[in-house]
């Protein structure tokens, strides 16, 4: 049977994972934060907090050593502001003073030019290593407000999602309840067409015996019928032979006479032939009488024996409306109850309140949804706000960056190694500026850039790994299934609700009957009990009486008139004197013979005894011709037709009984077995009609307990949803801070760097001499050493 298709709704694609690239960069994120945040989770107080939702019973000295690892970072955070502000203060107090490397002064060493390149490289490298932090920031800033955006488009997708698949359910529920109309409407046609479907089964049932025996009557009668035409064939051919032996014993008579009269008279007829040879030798007179057999054969035939096996096929042909004509009142029953089953399976659809409840969380989403779209403008509008300001603490990295390149650019390409250093010229020295610039944005901007980045590192870091991290590995299921019970919550009614097992069934796409234990809830048996939809028909259509007409093969005188031929003696036929005569010569002497020797006497006799002679020789031949012509063909098909006379009369007896016990047994099977036969057709015909319910049970169990609400929708959606709040909002959020506080500390070597690295291209406003030869003036080449000064001096 063909059952309705399930719907199979279309579902819009779930949120998207990151990008490799954004994914490497959260895995370093990740780390750290696995770093900081060593303790195991869920926390003591948070499984508390849970099962009370009262915050003044938590102790807070859990809190505090649950978040040590967070607390001693933002320590080392708040400690960095401090003392980057502190040193900044006297930074710029000393150098304004002319202390701490203020004054204008650079020794000349001759490990200058060496330790300046090293001091570039270095420097080179923090800020390419600034650089691309501030290109994280950048990067990390533009996506949290790109994926703030694309948050509602998912969010609204992922519950759009949901509800196409809550309203799917009593879809599919109502699809396979409605299927019920197909085993219904094949019962019901069943029912309808009782006559030719029951009565079908009946009449073939008792025509595999009955039609046997009436073949067997038929045939009977046929091989009496070509019996008896054969009987009358050889007794016409008997007669034919009889008649035409007759003609020849007179005709031979005659001839016979006029040869001895002509012989007699002839005296030149010696020595002549005797004519006492030209007689008959085969005599065909005796032959046996059957005219008793050919009478009771007809009395048989006669008998209306092809009426009885008409009326007998007739009444196995009419059963069918037999059974039509007697099931009226149970049919009426019957189409009766098909429609209060209907009406049953109906009504089971309202017992299924899970399908109710399932309004609730279309409210639910609708209530989401609306939320979403209300505050979505709000939230669009001050998330640009924070991406403004994410773009000014981006470019305040990116002022640093800027003076340190531009620094060293222009170091090398206006320093020149021999130039005094008091004599540098405009580039080197607006190196050195651009490169103390640096180092001064750094420290007017480092404390703000890590209050902001210790700010979002509290706020992300602990989204992260109390809600991101267990959510991902699921040990956010398993605290809530520990703490909350989520059917009761729900006032859903059912035991055993686990979130944990309820995910991992949804991730497998399992149904929602083996996902929610619906079995705890609804016996499925008692629903798709088959006994309550059948027990009235089957006991409507086991108290039908249908009685069929009695059959009857042969009536008793018919039976007896073929007992009657059986021993009429149709198989003791004698035929042995007819075929002695057939073994014998027609005549005693050759005609032929006779009439050459008759031509013999004549070609010797006078002529008035010529003629005669020839003559009667040729009346002789004729004779003979006669006899080849007529006689022997009719003793021939007299002899088949016999021969089939025997064959069938020695077989009839035997056939007849056969017949006979055949009938017999027959008759008593139709006698004892037909209401046998309607009560065991019936038991089937119930059991068809049984087996469409059972189909359909079997069916409907099985799209209830594998196929209904695959929940893999569900399972898509918290996916989805760990996606949008985790990958979306968390983890760009992350990387933000992450990217600012990696540019802010390196900051610190930045600044020790570009400091030094400075003094090597301003302009000093005094400068070195050497006393010793090998030391010379950096701007002082080898080979000139008319030049060199023996002490040192300062000159201004």
């Amino acid at each position: 049977m063909e059952y309705g298709n399930l719907t199979n709704p279309s579902y819009s694609p779930p949120a998207a994972s990151e990008d490799a690239a954004m994914k490497v960069f959260s895995s370093m994120v990740h780390s750290y934060l696995d770093l900081v945040q060593r303790n195991a989770f869920p926390p003591a107080f948070l499984e508390q907090l849970i099962k009370t939702f009262q915050f003044g019973a938590i102790d807070y000295k859990e809190v505090l050593m649950y978040e040590v690892g967070y607390l001693v970072a933002l320590a080392i955070g708040v400690l960095f502001i401090i003392v980057m502000t502190l040193v900044g203060l006297f930074f710029a107090c000393c150098r304004c003073c002319g202390n701490c490397g203020g004054k204008m002064y650079q020794k000349q060493t001759k490990n200058m030019n060496c330790k300046r390149r090293f001091e570039y490289l270095f420097l080179l490298i923090i800020t390419l290593v600034i650089l691309a932090g501030d290109i994280c920031a950048f990067y990390s800033n533009s996506k949290i407000n790109k994926d703030v955006k694309n948050s509602f488009t998912s969010f609204n997708n992922t519950a759009n999602n949901l509800k196409t698949y809550v309203n799917s359910v009593p879809k599919d529920i109502d699809i396979i309840i409605n299927s019920s109309s197909v085993p219904i409407n094949l019962a019901n046609s069943s029912i309808t067409g009782i006559g030719p479907v029951l009565g079908g089964m009946i009449k073939r049932s008792i025509e595999q015996r009955a039609n046997i025996t009436l073949n067997t009557i038929q045939t009977t009668m046929d091989d009496l019928n070509s019996t008896a035409i054969a009987l009358r064939a050889v007794n016409d051919s008997f007669n034919t032979l009889l008649a035409t032996q007759q003609q020849l014993v007179q005709n031979l008579t005659t001839i016979r006479n006029q040869i001895n009269q002509t012989l007699s008279s002839c005296s030149t007829c010696s020595p002549a032939p005797s004519v006492s040879d030209l007689t008959m030798d085969a005599n065909f007179n005796n032959f046996p009488d059957f005219t008793n057999q050919l009478k009771t054969i007809d009395d048989f035939l006669n008998s209306g024996v092809g009426d009885s096996i008409q009326k007998a096929r007739q009444t196995l042909n009419d059963i069918p409306q037999t059974v039509s004509n007697q099931t009226k009142t149970s049919v009426q029953q019957v189409q009766n109850q098909l429609m209060n089953i209907k009406q049953k399976i109906q009504d089971a659809r309202n017992s299924f309140s899970v399908v109710d409840e399932l309004d609730k969380v279309n409210s639910y989403l609708d209530m989401g949804t609306g939320n979403a779209t209300l505050y979505e403008p709000d939230l669009v509008r001050y998330e640009y706000y924070r991406w403004i300001v994410g773009i000014c603490l981006s470019c305040i990295i990116l002022l640093i960056v800027v003076c340190n390149l531009f620094g060293l650019l222009l170091g090398p390409c206006g320093h020149k190694a021999h130039a005094d250093p008091t004599e540098r010229n405009c580039a080197s020295n607006s190196a050195g500026d651009f490169l103390m610039a640096g180092a001064g944005f750094s420290f007017i901007f480092a404390w703000l850039l890590m209050l902001v980045t210790g700010v979002m590192f509290a706020v992300g870091g602990n989204f992260y790994t109390s809600l991101c991290k267990p959510w991902s590995n699921q040990q956010l299921y398993q605290l809530v299934d520990k703490n909350i019970n989520i059917s009761q919550k729900l006032n859903l009614g059912l035991s055993n609700l686990n979130l944990t097992t309820v995910y991992g069934d949804c991730a497998k796409d399992y149904s929602l009957w083996k996902t929610l234990n619906l079995s705890s809830m609804y016996d499925l048996d008692n629903y798709l009990n088959i006994s309550q939809y059948t027990g009235e028909v089957n006991s409507t259509l086991e108290n039908t009486n249908i009685n069929i007409s009695s059959i009857t093969f042969l009536s008793a005188a018919q039976k007896d008139k073929v007992t009657n031929v059986a021993t009429s003696g149709i198989d003791t036929f004698d035929f042995t004197d007819f075929n002695q005569q057939v073994s014998k010569n027609i005549t005693k002497t050759s005609l032929t013979s006779f009439a050459n020797q008759l031509d013999s006497l004549a070609a010797k006799s006078n002529s008035s005894k010529q003629t005669e002679l020839r003559d009667e020789a040729t009346a002789l031949r004729n004779i003979q011709n006669s006899i080849d012509s007529l006689l022997v063909p009719q003793i021939n098909n007299l002899s088949t037709s016999i021969a089939k006379v025997e064959e069938k009369g020695k077989a009839l007896p035997g056939s007849l009984n056969a017949t006979l016990a055949s009938i017999n047994q027959a008759q008593n099977f139709v006698n004892t077995q037909v209401a046998g036969i309607v009560k065991s057709e019936t038991l089937q015909y119930l059991n068809t009609i049984v087996g469409y319910f059972e189909s359909y049970i079997t069916w409907t169990k099985t799209m209830l307990t594998q196929n209904l609400a695959r929940c893999g929708p569900i399972a898509s959606a918290l996916d989805s949803a760990q996606v949008i709040a985790c990958q979306y909002l968390v983890d760009t959020w992350n990387a933000f801070w992450f990217s600012l506080g990696w540019c802010t500390i390196f900051f610190i070597p930045s600044i020790i760097l570009a400091v030094k690295l400075a003094k090597h291209y301003r302009r000093m406003k005094t400068s070195d001499v050497y006393e010793n030869h090998n030391d010379h003036l950096e701007m002082t080449t080898t080979t000139s050493q008319q030049f060199l000064i023996p002490r040192v001096t300062m000159k201004s």
